[in-house]
């Protein structure tokens, strides 16, 4: 996993990443599913159309993260986070 800044908010967790090209920021955020159900992940950038957005459902908080890391890294974030979002 990288070693990013993620911030708690009421129920979900965030973090934003800058695009390796341009000042676009990719913003993750990881959410826990109703009665226990696992953990919702998402990664966008702002201005994008919706199918360029990837999401997806993990059993623990751990792999939630890790694999919102993974594709943020895939769709061309810098390793290296920004310190607001």
């Amino acid at each position: 996993m990288l070693d990013l800044p993620w911030r708690k908010a009421d129920d979900a967790i965030f973090a934003t990443l800058l695009a390796r090209r341009g000042s676009a920021r990719y913003h993750l955020i990881v959410e826990r599913l109703p009665a226990d159900e696992g953990w919702d992940w998402a990664v966008w950038r702002r201005g994008d159309a919706p199918e360029h957005s990837r999401h997806g459902r993990s059993p623990g908080l751990g792999t939630a993260l890790a694999a919102a890391e993974m594709v943020a890294e895939h769709l061309g974030a810098r390793i290296a986070a920004t310190a607001d979002a």
